[in-house]
């Protein structure tokens, strides 16, 4: 998770205040439905924003502290060393409000068929899920057109792909539009009630 401000690009309709209630409902959402899934005791929410580490801890996940906000290849490569040698992990960003339990393990099925497992953003130019195992030697590449990035370097290390396209899993909430496609949702939660208070 990204330090404070990370919605900035919502700063057009809603206010620092807002923004950052909308951070806590984003994270919880997404703990909850790990702790759905029963992942929440293994699952490491790496940022330097303090209050979100607090919430983690609060929620079951483990926090971990950056000293920076380090973007987010440095920030799994962090998560990893802190689960010491894991088999797997999964790697999962803190905006996806429509994620549900059953989408995480789908993923986790998936992982058990193929060796890497990748969940594109609605436009494909971004990686909204990843799973894979450390010992592979992927090379991150959470920077621009980072699904790509990823499939092409599952492909040079000769590593079978799985995608997954689960609307929970591609939707992620950064511009206003998404806050209006958000508050347009059928969901029930939180952070769909919070759009539709904002978008009225």
């Amino acid at each position: 998770m990204k330090s404070s401000g990370a919605k900035s690009r919502l700063a057009s309709v809603l206010s620092l205040a807002e923004r950052r209630e909308l951070e806590s409902l984003l994270l919880t959402g997404v703990l909850k439905v790990l702790l759905r899934a029963g992942l929440v005791a293994q699952t490491h929410v790496v940022t330097s924003d303090q209050e979100m580490l607090r919430l983690a801890a609060l929620h079951g996940a483990r926090p971990l502290n950056e000293e920076g906000d380090l973007g987010v290849n440095s920030a799994v490569r962090a998560g990893i060393r802190a689960l010491g040698i894991p088999l797997r992990v999964m790697v999962l960003p803190s905006d996806l409000p429509l994620l549900r339990a059953s989408e995480v393990k789908h993923l986790m099925w998936l992982s058990e068929l193929v060796r890497v497992v990748i969940a594109p953003s609605a436009s494909f130019n971004g990686t909204n899920a990843l799973v894979f195992s450390p010992k592979a030697g992927l090379a991150l590449s959470y920077d621009m057109d980072s699904f790509w990035n990823h499939i092409r370097a599952s492909g040079r290390k000769g590593l079978s792909v799985g995608i997954s396209s689960e609307p929970g899993l591609t939707f992620d909430l950064d511009t206003p539009r998404d806050l209006r496609l958000l508050a347009r949702s059928r969901a029930r939660n939180p952070a769909v009630e919070f759009a539709r208070r904002a978008a009225s």
